[in-house]
């Protein structure tokens, strides 16, 4: 007896990977557990690379097992970079990279970023965390702009396609607050058209990679100055 229907495979496996990481994310249990091993000081480093790990594992690895297992053909990963890739990221980089600059100054946005809290980071670490954010978001756009956008086109059309992935995009921000909540969503949408231009994951997945990577850039480098050598916004 078949349990769930085909055509609603993709959103049972996204969901599915989401969630598994999710409550993860958000064990006291396990993270207590895991902090018991680290100094205090080092806690919160080695936690958000943990969880990025596990990120990757469950968005990623867990739902490409489940695909090849599955012999699910609805969508493959697509390995090829194209020249509007090319196009659509370092357009996208060209707008939100001062945006992003300009955003990381405001004292909500510094409540919540970096999300690593350490005083002091040697170049390692510094190194590991942005490249963890690509891992991390790896396995996010596989997800997200693979399994639950191009994978669901082919049985609900594009613009159906478009709004359910922008939909469970913005729930998976709610946990992080109304302001990111709503401004996932206009960049879940420009994220689907370019990934549906492209045919590809990757120019999201590079956009959204130097988005983070920025973003971290600057949440440290406010974070690090004295609160009185600058004046915060809003």
């Amino acid at each position: 007896m078949q349990l769930i229907s085909f055509e609603l495979l993709p959103l049972f496996i996204g969901v599915a990977g989401y969630l598994i990481y999710f409550n993860i994310l958000k064990s006291i249990r396990i993270e207590t557990l895991f902090n018991q091993y680290f100094k205090t000081s080092k806690q919160s480093f080695y936690w958000v690379q943990f969880t990025r790990g596990v990120a990757f594992i469950c968005m990623a690895i867990l739902p490409l097992v489940f695909l090849k297992v599955s012999n699910i053909e609805f969508w493959e990963l697509t390995y090829k970079w194209t020249p509007t890739d090319s196009k659509y990221t370092i357009i996208l980089a060209l707008i939100l990279t001062p945006l992003g600059a300009l955003n990381a100054k405001g004292k909500w946005h510094l409540t919540q970023y970096p999300q690593v809290r350490m005083t002091r980071w040697n170049k390692v670490e510094y190194i590991t965390n942005l490249l963890s954010w690509g891992l991390y978001l790896l396995g996010y756009e596989f997800l997200f702009r693979g399994v639950l956008f191009l994978g669901l086109i082919p049985f609900t059309g594009l613009y159906t396609a478009i709004g359910i992935n922008t939909a469970i995009y913005a729930l998976a921000h709610l946990y992080k607050g109304k302001k990111e909540t709503i401004g996932s969503i206009p960049l879940g949408i420009v994220l689907c058209y370019i990934t549906w231009k492209t045919g590809t994951i990757w120019a999201a997945f590079a956009i959204h990679w130097i988005m983070a990577g920025n973003n971290f850039i600057w949440s440290h480098y406010y974070n690090s100055k004295p609160p009185n050598t600058f004046k915060q916004s809003d």
